[in-house]
């Protein structure tokens, strides 16, 4: 079974292993894409294959806004008098902290946004949200925070942003960020620090320090997040029952509580290493738990030293013992020697270390490539040619496998050009108030029947319904050349659809629909809980973007907004008007949104080619500053188009900036603060 090697030949050895194991310790050094790619995928399996969920701290609770809520309260966002009933019953219930996933940047009324303020005011205890926008380089643009009012009546502003890895998966927090020299707590950090009885945070190097109490962080000043488990895993109340007393004080009494969104219309999920829809809410509720209970799990120094140490060690063991045995015995020993490390990887997360997975694999494969090679190639001289060729080919192979077809070894999704459609029936919850539930859904059922025949002819797949909307999309699960004109052209025939369903039914309320379209890179495969419920969508900033041009519609007083990706790509075949540039709330980049008019083959009738070409005109005089000319034309079209909500908008505008002009660095950027 053994084989005797000259002392040339072992000396060449060593150089080989040498050089092999060196390789592997460059790339964790380097730490490529691909390869972080999968340890990423690594500790999201170690989660949910490794520990399994656990349960929470008893000291925290969640008040969600769910589907109950909004069906009771009506669409979201709500009016202040409601958050205003919650402190006061929250504060009644001796709540130990309440933090608000929730932020009021403009004023509902005076004398709400004062109620509001003296409730939050009276309880003492009060954290509320703000958001940053960044720059590519990181510095920050802008945030969405509160009203004055309200910021002096507040605990504390706490940020809600969240940096997903490469894939979109949320495995770690930044706790502190930079805004005019002072450092902003994430809202769980804060409820941790309510929970702790601390009321500063100071950032270290690799560590962010509160009270007595020392966090680890990495080299970026991020957290791992130690997830318990899929949605669900804390008590959790409804806004609703909350508000109106239904849930007893006990349940809030000394408690750290959470408010936010869970409902899958309002769009606040996050992929999280256990599931692809888990409310923001949640995930801050998760990172105070990891605080609170000191459940820290670490990547650092001593981290990388082991890892380091079973790279060399597994890599050398299994390259000396291939090179001593014949490549097939030594086979054998490949899966002990992986499936005990793989043992001890998993016990040690449970234990708070992370440990690399990726790394030893890749230098027990490699060593054992190289060693078997290296033995074909000095046993057997006289075919050294062939054996040469195929030690080529296993390790080329292998290679290839791990760079160039990834996804064979990832779980998840995978990358897709799409165009995605998120569709609102506009009207609906005003008909809700006054319609029997019953017939209010076959109204709805109906419209959502119309409406899923024609997106399934223009080649889309109907995602889910959202309340009285629905999400759509086209490019998944089979890629499609021209999806962005595929769904340009459902977009114009889903109107016809519902003047076609209007006119043969007559006994159906009239609606319409308001709609946002977007196109661009995202995930798409089986998301869910395997085994229980799993689901095929999309996920990703595409969708997210398509989701807020939808609520920005409403803004304009449109019925569509389109995205600049989804114009460039069908402005030959379809006739737009171009209303603005805009940024949206989350977002860095500012894009153009259009509203989709006609198909160009149909044209535009006389009054609507009017209405685009004295819009254009005056959207040109607005930019270049020339605000008479704009007051001018926005004057005119008002007039002639009474109904038309652009022209209104830009009118007020520029007569602001006719009196108060912008500064000179002006980029005629339009800031949305409401998503």
């Amino acid at each position: 079974m053994f084989h005797s090697y000259s002392k040339r030949q072992n000396r060449l050895a060593f150089v080989l292993a040498l050089g092999t194991l060196l390789l592997v310790v460059a790339l964790y050094y380097r730490q490529t894409q691909v390869l972080e790619g999968f340890e990423a995928k690594t500790y999201d399996l170690r989660f949910r294959l490794g520990r399994g969920p656990v349960a929470p701290s008893d000291d925290i609770v969640i008040i969600a806004i769910n589907d109950k809520s909004i069906a009771k309260l009506g669409r979201f966002p709500w009016s202040r008098t409601t958050f205003t009933a919650l402190v006061e019953q929250v504060h009644r219930a001796g709540a130990k902290a309440l933090l608000m996933d929730v932020f009021f940047p403009e004023s509902e009324a005076p004398a709400v946004d004062r109620g509001l303020a003296e409730a939050i005011r009276r309880a003492g205890n009060v954290s509320l949200a703000v958001a940053f926008d960044f720059s590519e380089d990181g510095r920050v643009t802008g945030v969405t925070g509160n009203l004055p009012i309200l910021r002096e009546a507040v605990a504390s502003e706490n940020h809600i942003n969240f940096f997903p890895d490469d894939d979109g998966v949320n495995r770690r927090t930044v706790l502190l960020l930079a805004n005019n020299g002072r450092l902003v707590p994430s809202l769980g950090l804060q409820g941790a620090m309510a929970g702790l009885g601390v009321s500063t945070a100071q950032q270290q190097a690799f560590s962010v320090q509160i009270g007595e109490h020392q966090i680890p962080t990495d080299y970026y000043n991020t957290m791992l997040i130690n997830y318990l488990g899929p949605p669900g895993a804390f008590p959790m109340y409804s806004f609703v029952d909350v508000m109106q007393g239904r849930v007893p004080a006990a349940k809030l009494k000394d408690k750290i509580v959470f408010v936010g969104m869970t409902a899958l219309g309002i769009y606040d999920m996050r992929v999280t290493p256990f599931h692809g829809n888990t409310p923001g809410v949640e995930i801050n509720a998760t990172i105070c738990d990891t605080i609170l209970r000191g459940r820290f799990i670490r990547r650092s120094g001593i981290e990388a030293l082991v890892d380091l140490l079973f790279i060399v060690g597994l890599g050398g063991l299994i390259f000396f013992t291939t090179f001593r045995l014949r490549p097939a015995h030594a086979l054998l020993v490949l899966p002990m020697v992986l499936g005990s490390y793989l043992v001890f990887s998993v016990v040690m997360f449970n234990l708070g270390h992370w440990l690399s997975i990726i790394y030893p694999l890749t230098a027990v494969l490699l060593a054992y490539v190289v060693a078997a090679g290296f033995r074909f190639v000095i046993l057997d001289r006289r075919s050294r040619e062939i054996h040469n060729i195929f030690s080529s080919y296993v390790s080329e192979k292998i290679v290839d496998e791990l760079v160039r077809h990834p996804e064979r070894a990832t779980i998840g999704g995978d990358h897709r050009q799409i165009t995605i459609l998120f569709l609102d029936i506009k009207g609906f919850t005003s008909l809700s108030e006054t319609m029997p539930a019953m017939e209010l859904v076959a109204t709805l059922n109906h419209y959502f029947a119309a409406l899923t025949e024609v997106i399934m002819a223009h080649d889309g797949t109907v995602d889910k319904f959202l309340g009285d909307g629905l999400m759509a999309y086209w490019g998944a699960p089979l890629a499609v050349a021209d999806h962005e004109q595929k769904a340009v052209a459902c977009m114009l025939a889903l109107k016809e659809a519902l003047l076609r369903l209007q006119e043969e039914r007559s006994d159906l309320p009239r609606l319409t629909f308001r709609a946002g379209l977007n196109s661009g890179d995202a995930v798409a495969g089986n998301i869910g809980a395997r085994g229980r419920k799993m689901e095929y969508t999309v996920i990703g900033d595409t969708v997210n973007l398509a989701a807020r041009l939808e609520g920005t519609a409403k803004y304009y007083g449109v019925d569509n907004l389109v995205s600049e990706s989804v114009y460039y790509a069908t402005c030959d075949d379809f006739i737009y008007r171009e209303l603005d540039r805009i940024r949206v709330v989350g977002k860095v980049i500012a894009i153009t949104v259009y509203q989709l008019l006609a198909s160009a083959q149909v044209g535009l009738d006389e009054e609507t080619a009017t209405l685009q070409r004295l819009f254009a005109e005056g959207l040109q005089a607005y930019r270049r500053r020339h605000w008479q000319d704009a007051i001018a034309l926005f004057t005119d079209l008002c007039q002639r188009f009474p109904d038309d909500r652009p022209s209104q908008l830009y009118l007020q505008r520029v007569r602001q900036y006719a009196s108060e002009p912008p500064p000179a660095e002006w980029d005629t950027i339009f800031q949305r603060r409401e998503k």
